[in-house]
């Protein structure tokens, strides 16, 4: 048998497993419709912006999209979204169709080859034990999140750019060949471009092992220059986006904490779900990764220690940092499992320690009946927010004012432009539609919808609206809001005419006066 077959083998066999892991909601994003017509549901109102994006970069190739006029109407946002992704998108949509499919795919292509990386880079550099990395890698929840079917999000692009970045800096430490270092130079300068948050704190977290673990030896002539071309990609894609303020407004500075403690990726995550992200070695892991450097006065030990330390600080603090929790969980298990030098036991207590890994799971493939009259109930809402926004499709171009986690895919499968969205950036047009739907004031709600310049009225079912607009706003819930005579059909102030009905979702048209 030739040498080649086994890691072809081995190669194909993850690359199934892990496709099945990304795939595992494929009936909730691939939604058969009773006409025969498949709908994409794609995850959240972000992954809907991207694909107004990919949109508009392949109807005009060479564009760099630095403004959305299809969010917080009229005044539009300055987005710190970046093109990478968006170009990533309409080149699968070359060979994908329709677009819809393409944004569904990109992320789990993204996390398929990330996972073939780390296979041929564990061989290369010859890690041992390198099985558990893969493995783990291709079933963490965390991580088959972030690159899920119908998750068109950049945090696919950015987890497979710093996940790489790492690999390849621990390949350098470790073999000392330059190639590494530019290969995760470069990788680090193109997750820049994506992002200057997570990347910047990363690289800050590589470099501070590095000082640690390498002292004197840290900054060779050769990752110096690495540096180097980390600054030049950054600030050469920096200009190529444009000048973006990081000053946020004055309205999303004073309304952004109450917005964030209405996300959960916004919140900390607990222990439980930090172990289901990388099993119960997590809690035997520091102490692990210091024996193997004391043992062995592996530099990569201790790097993999205070890159450890420093994500599940952040994870902590934030659970949008569950993936990168995953993912250098991944790269330290050689080290964490060193001190058992047995395979079998290595395998033994790795495969003992997923047990919260497989709860996790075993919750998403066996739902409960209320997860899954849950589920059902969102494909049968998304099904009937296309229905609406084809028949705004179908009216004169106007602003339209609906529940901000709607207006995104509104937004783009209508044409139209939103007063709310999902981005911090849009929080101003978010906040008045809040002030609308719950205003007892007819007078009042009139002037605001004349100063949005709005055409449309939308409304979804009244009680999500009332609790987290009142907790968006920080006010008590009114007796009588707007928001319940108009999804009720009630009282209708005389600005607004009924045009369209669904089970779900009404739409009102503002009349003229």
């Amino acid at each position: 048998m030739p040498k080649i077959v086994p890691p072809l083998a081995g190669a194909l066999l993850l690359a199934v497993l892990f496709f099945s892991a990304v795939t595992w909601n494929r009936s909730q994003v691939i939604v058969r419709l009773a006409d025969g017509d498949a709908l994409v549901v794609l995850a959240d109102g972000d992954c809907h912006s991207r694909m107004q994006r990919a949109n508009l970069v392949t109807a005009r190739p060479g564009t760099i999209v630095r403004t959305h006029d299809f969010e917080n109407h009229p005044t539009g946002t300055v987005p710190h979204t970046t093109a990478l992704m968006d170009y990533l998108v309409a080149a699968l949509g070359i060979f994908v169709r329709p677009p819809e499919l393409a944004g569904a795919w990109v992320s789990p292509l993204l996390g398929l080859l990330t996972l073939l990386l780390l296979f041929f880079w564990s061989r290369t550099i010859d890690l041992r034990p390198r099985g558990p990395i893969l493995f783990l890698f291709a079933l963490s929840p965390a991580l088959t999140h972030a690159f899920a079917l119908g998750r068109p999000d950049h945090q696919s692009l950015l987890v497979a750019l710093t996940v790489t970045a790492l690999a390849a800096n621990f390949a350098f430490v470790r073999t000392a060949r330059p190639a590494w270092a530019w290969a995760s130079a470069s990788l680090w300068g193109f997750a820049l471009w994506v992002s200057w948050f997570e990347p910047l704190v990363l690289l800050a977290a590589q470099e501070l092992g590095r000082a640690i673990a390498l002292r004197k030896t840290a900054y060779p002539a050769v990752w110096r220059r690495g540096l180097l071309l980390i600054a030049s990609l950054a600030l050469a894609t920096w200009a190529l986006e444009g000048f973006r303020n990081p000053w946020p407004d004055p309205v999303v500075q004073e309304f952004f904490p109450r917005w964030a403690a209405l996300l959960g990726e916004l919140q900390g995550a607990t222990p439980q779900a930090m172990f289901a992200w990388t099993g119960w070695l997590l809690v035997p892991a520091p102490l692990l990764l210091a024996w193997s450097y004391g043992k062995t006065r592996d530099p990569l030990a201790l790097m993999a220690l205070v890159l450890l330390a420093v994500v599940t600080a952040l994870t902590g603090w934030q659970a949008r940092w569950n993936p990168w929790l995953a993912s250098v969980f991944c790269l330290a298990l050689p080290w964490i499992l060193r001190p058992l030098a047995k395979p079998w036991l290595v395998w033994l207590v790795f495969v003992a320690s997923l047990w919260p890994v497989a709860a996790a799971w075993e919750a998403r493939t066996f739902p409960s009946p209320q997860e899954m009259a849950r589920r059902q109930e969102a494909m049968a809402e998304a099904a009937l927010l296309a229905q609406t926004a084809n028949f705004l499709r179908s009216q004169p171009r106007g602003g339209v004012l609906a529940p901000w986690w709607i207006s995104p895919a509104l937004a783009r499968q209508s044409g139209l432009p939103m007063v709310g969205g999902t981005s911090h950036q849009s929080l101003p047009g978010t906040v008045d539609t809040a002030r609308f739907f719950l205003s007892e004031d007819d007078a009042a709600a009139f002037a605001q919808l004349g100063l949005r310049q709005v055409k449309y009225v939308v409304t979804d079912a009244p009680e999500r609206v009332v609790s987290t607009s009142a907790a968006l706003l920080g006010i008590p819930a009114p007796r009588d809001p707007l928001i319940v005579r108009l999804a009720r059909g009630r009282k209708i102030p005389d600005f607004l005419q009924p045009v369209f009905a669904n089970p779900y979702f009404r739409v009102y048209k503002v009349r003229d006066e």
